[in-house]
């Protein structure tokens, strides 16, 4: 899945990181994303690194983890299709 990922065009990565952020933020369950993914997504956050490819990586694996429906959803709107399936099927 990592070689799927590395072939999202960057000119997507703002707008994925934003709308993947809403995903794992919008979660009721506070035990969706464990610690430790938490604190990568802050250190990201912080170096200003979620647009980045290591960002998206990510945030899709919380995303994956909190709603993985809306987050293929997400991928395929974006015409990612390749991703969607390889996620769904994860």
């Amino acid at each position: 899945m990592e070689s799927a990922i590395d072939r999202i065009p960057s000119s997507l990565y703002r707008d994925l990181s934003k709308k993947l952020v809403d995903i794992v933020l919008g979660t009721k369950d506070r035990d969706a994303v464990p610690a430790d993914l938490a604190k990568k997504i802050i250190y990201l956050w912080r170096q200003d690194q979620l647009a980045s490819n290591a960002g998206i990586k990510t945030l899709l694996e919380a995303a994956q983890l909190v709603d993985v429906q809306s987050t293929v959803k997400l991928l395929e709107e974006h015409g990612l299709k390749e991703l969607a399936i390889m996620l769904e099927n994860f």
